[in-house]
């Protein structure tokens, strides 16, 4: 069952009771028109579940849009979420991926680690699932009880992790060692700070050139270029 992920049952993986395990539904999607083919990716709703949330990504959340709108969308976020609170999340998620035989996983295309001990269920499967690479970005560093969790997500050896920042947050003020930050462009003349590693452009401003930002920090998907350009056949946030 467990192709590409190294079961632990006694620490990481315990195997829950009958009644929690019950018919349930997939947590995974594969893909959408950004991750591309190859990527993988897990969401829960948003807004709700960021707690590090600014003005700015409010206004800008694409994760509140289109067809984040759409009632069936929305109910399969609240089935997430209400996964991701079960105690037996870790083994149910560890399961699926090695079940659909899953490579690459975005956490959270839509919402963000919303508690300490959510966290710790991504650490687990993380470490059950050595094969696989899992890449999130995130503001919830923002919160001192959520950014002790998340530094040991990152430090992972198959973890990309990033730390969001826009206008509101500033340059987080301590990045650690295998973290790298995205910084959300909201302004078309916006100065980008050096702690920039990459930058998110909001559709919106996407054939409004900003001499301000060179254009290799652009995320290649939002740099509006010639071609389609997708997570997957990028993958310079996961690789």
């Amino acid at each position: 069952m467990f192709h590409q992920c190294g079961e632990d049952p006694e620490k990481l993986l315990a195997r829950p009771t009958r009644k929690l395990r019950g018919r349930t539904s997939h947590l995974l999607v594969e893909g959408n028109d950004k991750l591309g083919g190859l990527v993988w990716a897990f969401s829960i709703p948003a807004a709700r579940t960021c707690p590090g949330m600014t003005p700015c990504c409010a206004r800008e959340c694409y994760a509140r849009q289109s067809r984040f709108r759409f009632p069936a969308v929305k109910a399969a976020l609240r089935r997430n979420l209400a996964a991701a609170r079960r105690e037996d999340f870790a083994w149910r998620m560890a399961r699926e991926i090695a079940a659909r035989n899953v490579r690459t996983l975005r956490v959270h295309v839509a919402g963000d680690f919303f508690a300490p001990a959510y966290v710790g269920k991504w650490v687990g499967v993380a470490r059950a699932c050595p094969g696989v690479r899992f890449f999130a970005y995130t503001r919830s560093w923002r919160v001192e009880a959520i950014r002790g969790p998340l530094e040991v997500f990152a430090s992972l050896p198959n973890v990309r992790l990033w730390y969001s920042a826009d206008r509101d947050t500033g340059p987080p003020p301590a990045v650690p060692d295998g973290v790298r930050v995205a910084w959300l462009e909201t302004e078309a003349d916006e100065e980008v700070p050096d702690a920039a590693d990459l930058v998110f452009r909001p559709r919106r401003l996407r054939k409004t050139p900003n001499p301000r930002v060179p254009l290799p920090l652009v995320c290649p998907a939002d740099a509006d270029g010639p071609g389609k350009v997708t997570c997957g056949s990028c993958g310079e946030c996961w690789r």
